[in-house]
């Protein structure tokens, strides 16, 4: 009430706006300032109405809001129970006259709804699912060497804004993803949107744009055998398709995109351009790509492992807004088109119309600037974007056995010169990078000190995590981090296994590697092994395609004797399924020979000649 007359009374707030920010009836506060201007003492005399007072302090209030910040920051936050409940524990540990149930053994509804007013920066909010290896792969070290070797690429060879571009595929399906909300009639259980299929049939669709606004025309990859003038009907201007039988990226079609990408570009050896892009096979395990790169002046750069969703321009501005004007004109379609479905013939015209409305130069400039892309900017990414690595945050034994090299070819001038301390082995591709996600949430030691227990309603443990001292707390007995501490994996040192992709894809000493790679490959084994079917010995080849099924399965139906390499079923080293419970195609780690699925593997069974490295010997 005080502020508020002393703001009216100074002129820099209306009688209206003040007791709209102090949460105080117009009225009232009207009669109290009258009063003020009779007698100038009545201010001082005003006492707070109610017999009600807060159980926290002010003080205890903004610890417990930066508290939650910090543990949604983690992506551990709590929810509203779980709160409720720490609310309770605190007030009674700490002796604080309260009134909350005890049969709950909770706060109120209403006492957090008042807690969120008079902490505006707390909000309750529907949390996004991310995935632990994106929560461990975003950390500080991975994104500073990303940006150690942007620099020295820019520096090197004076790129400017129209020489930076990104590229990345997207998937689009005849079924909508994105659906927005409707009008319906209200208490209604479930609300219905019509889709042409269950699930719709997929496509692939190229999309590159570059720092100075600028876009490239797409290119659309069909799953069919044949391609048709009529697919490509209202496509953007310029846009091309090609056929791939799964409607999959595969490195022929990309570098088939690639040559194209060279002359939109207007890359010359003299006059070279910076492509930026992720670590799919297609893009970094091709030496024909990397070849006519080369020759043609096109720097690749590789983002770091599972940090596209905060590194890549296209991921971060274009692609929500190009899936979202696309739902909106499948919508608008099926509206206008009653009794009938999206096909292929139908997505050409219906993704240009999307891809029209989000290509704009507003999009692509402010994609890179959100990155730190273009203009350089490495502190774009405060510490509050690295908290959910910080869970762990351990140290790793970095192997020093491979050191960089300087390159001894003609194109020793055009390859980049990587920094001292990287380690871009095609084993690791990557400089110092965190380890891998494991398979199971880590373990946590509870504190000695301060034993508690699970919250109610929460499904994780308090006693599984370690409590991190508070430096300063303005509870006199029991803190929140005391209560609820921040999830931390025990500290051990371990090295990192994990296949990294920070990488100049260009460097000579890139390629020399993929190339030592690619021949140890070809002299590997193609068999799994040899088994007996009635005297008639049969080899099982990583090639086996559709047609082959039956004989596959007549060999596991079959199957009496193998070799002494091969006396038991073999397991995917993924899944665990075994190989006589399976029916596609089967593909061996050239490190240490153990036997995946190829979907598991992420290989194509129909090629003969891929190969494939474990998650285990990365």
């Amino acid at each position: 009430m005080k502020k508020a007359i002393q703001g009216v009374k100074s002129g820099k707030l209306s009688c209206k706006a003040a007791a709209r920010s102090y949460d105080i009836p117009r009225s009232t506060l009207q009669r109290y300032i009258k009063k003020s201007v009779a007698n100038p003492d009545i201010a001082a005399k005003i006492v707070k109405p109610g017999s009600f007072k807060p159980v926290f302090s002010q003080e205890q209030e903004s610890e417990l809001a930066e508290y939650l910040k910090g543990m949604e920051g983690r992506l551990f936050g709590l929810s509203s129970k779980e709160f409720r409940s720490l609310a309770y524990e605190l007030a009674e540990k700490n002796g604080l006259r309260h009134n909350f149930d005890h049969e709950t053994r909770m706060a109120g509804e209403d006492w957090l709804k008042y807690f969120l007013k008079r902490n505006p920066t707390v909000s309750l909010r529907k949390p996004e699912a991310t995935s632990a290896a994106r929560a461990q792969g975003f950390n500080r070290v991975s994104v500073n060497n990303f940006f150690d070797l942007l620099e020295q690429c820019i520096d090197k060879y004076k790129i400017k804004e129209n020489k930076i571009f990104n590229v990345d595929e997207t998937g689009i399906t005849t079924v909508a993803k994105s659906l927005g909300k409707i009008l319906a009639s209200k208490g209604r259980k479930q609300v219905g949107s019509l889709s042409s299929a269950e699930r719709g049939q997929l496509l692939t669709v190229e999309v590159c744009m570059g720092a100075d606004g600028s876009f490239m025309p797409p290119m659309f990859i069909f799953p069919r055998e044949r391609m048709k003038i009529e697919l490509m009907n209202g496509t953007p201007p310029n846009s091309w398709g090609e056929c791939n039988k799964k409607g999959w990226m595969t490195k022929e079609l990309f570098l088939t995109w690639f040559k194209k990408f060279v002359q939109w570009s207007r890359a010359k050896k003299d006059d070279p351009v910076l492509l930026l892009l992720d670590g799919h096979v297609t893009h970094v395990k091709s030496i024909e790509l990397i070849d006519y790169a080369r020759d043609n002046g096109v720097v690749l750069l590789c983002f770091p492992p599972h940090c596209t969703h905060r590194l890549q321009p296209l991921d971060v501005s274009f692609m929500k807004p190009l899936s979202t004007y696309y739902s909106e004109e499948v919508k608008k379609w099926l509206r206008t088109h009653p009794g009938r479905t999206v096909t292929h013939y139908q997505v050409g015209e219906l993704f240009g119309n999307a891809y029209l409305r989000a290509a704009t130069m507003s999009v692509a400039i402010n994609g890179f600037r959100k990155t730190g892309i273009w203009p350089v900017d490495r502190n774009i990414f405060v510490d509050v974007d690295f908290l959910p690595a910080d869970v762990t945050d351990v140290p790793i034994e970095q192997d020093q056995s491979l050191t960089t090299d300087t390159p001894e070819d003609e194109n020793e001038s055009y390859s980049a010169k990587l920094p001292s301390n990287a380690h871009v082995n095609l084993d690791t591709l990557t400089t110092r990078e965190k380890p891998s996600p494991p398979s199971t949430p880590p373990q946590m030691t509870p504190s000695a000190s301060n034993p508690v227990t699970a919250l109610p309603g929460s499904s994780t443990s308090l006693g599984s995590c370690s409590p991190i001292p508070c430096p300063s707390t303005s509870f006199n007995k029991f803190s929140p981090t005391q209560a609820f501490p921040f999830p931390k994996a025990p500290a051990k040192k371990r090295v990192s296994k994990r296949r990294g992709k920070t990488a100049i894809i260009t460097s000579s000493l890139y390629k020399d590697e993929l190339k030592a790679v690619s021949n140890d490959t070809v002299k590997k084994n193609v068999v799994k092994r040899k088994v007996h079917i009635d005297d008639t010995t049969v080899q099982k080849n990583l090639s086996t395609n559709n047609n082959n099924n039956k004989a596959k399965k007549l060999k596991r139906g079959y199957m009496q004797n193998t070799d002494s390499e091969s006396e038991d079923d073999e397991e995917c080293l993924y899944c665990g399924y075994l190989y006589s419970q399976s029916t596609e195609g089967w593909i061996s780690c050239i490190k240490c020979g153990k036997w995946a699925h190829c979907p598991c593997a992420g290989e194509d069974d129909n090629d003969s000649e891929s190969t494939h490295i474990c998650a285990f010997c990365i």
